[in-house]
């Protein structure tokens, strides 16, 4: 009964007339930073691109995307050039400009080059393989363990620095690095682009939760108010299964459900 209630008060939210003022619009438009990152945005198309346009249809607002480099996507929104950024994870250091709105959860797998890793199996053994290097995007957060890991990594000179997820993918099948911690959502559209040139081995190697997923709105352009109502508007898509069905067109059922916590990890 419970949630019924809270269903029905999130849906009667949606119904009532959305003002401008509402979601933080005032008649202008928000400016939305993508980068590219498989499913979720890869040359205008995706999940984000998809989602963006049935939030415009619910609370009236008009996005323009504007492809950026995810290095740059903090400095922006901080600045206030760009006002929101979907597909990120909550930092302490981002939370001082920009308020965050949870969208799904991903787990990071490490993808390793099998002819020149053959006997690495964890991050362990990967720090202890001489002449060994990942790659990692430039402004990414892997979540806590992955970033311990990497930053041991970086001071052991095995990090290389790409500009986004795409890139870090690009990078492993080009055999500039030997390895990259990567998203199936990522990965998957790039193996099938260059048919996997070599054997890759595709370990979860993280004992930590999945990394909740955000999008990251700017507080130059949104109060507090504001983000309370694209919450409850996210809620609702979560409750309602439209956002599901959004990921559905480019991801399996299970995937999806996954991704919103539904599924098993």
């Amino acid at each position: 009964m419970r949630s019924s209630v809270l269903i029905f008060t999130l849906f009667w939210a949606l119904m009532s007339p959305a003002s401008a003022n509402q979601f933080g619009c005032d008649d202008d438009i928000i400016s939305v930073g993508v980068t590219q990152s498989g499913v979720m945005y890869q040359n205008g198309h995706g999940i984000d691109p998809d989602l963006l346009r049935l939030l415009s249809q619910i609370t009236h607002c008009e996005f323009q995307l504007l492809p950026i480099a995810r290095a740059d996507a903090f400095e922006l929104v901080k600045q206030g050039k760009i006002d929101l950024v979907p597909s990120v994870t909550r930092e302490p250091l981002r939370e001082s400009f920009a308020w965050f709105i949870p969208y799904y959860e991903i787990k990071f797998l490490l993808l390793t080059n099998t002819n020149k890793l053959p006997a690495v199996a964890n991050l362990e053994q990967l720090k202890n393989t001489q002449g060994a290097s990942i790659a990692k995007a430039l402004g990414s957060g892997y979540g806590t363990y992955f970033n311990y890991h990497l930053s041991e990594m970086a001071s052991l000179g095995m990090v290389r620095l790409y500009t986004d997820y795409g890139e870090t993918v690009k990078a492993l099948l080009n055999e500039e690095v030997d390895a990259v911690l990567s998203l199936p959502q990522i990965y998957r559209s790039y193996f099938a682009e260059e048919k996997e040139p070599f054997p890759i081995n595709i370990m979860d190697v993280s004992p930590a939760t999945p990394t909740t997923v955000s999008l990251m709105l700017g507080k130059h352009r949104f109060s507090s108010p504001q983000v309370a109502n694209w919450l409850r508007v996210m809620e609702t898509l979560r409750l309602d299964g439209r956002l599901q069905t959004i990921m559905e067109n480019y991801v399996s059922s299970d995937e999806a459900a996954a991704m919103l916590g539904a599924g098993s990890h």
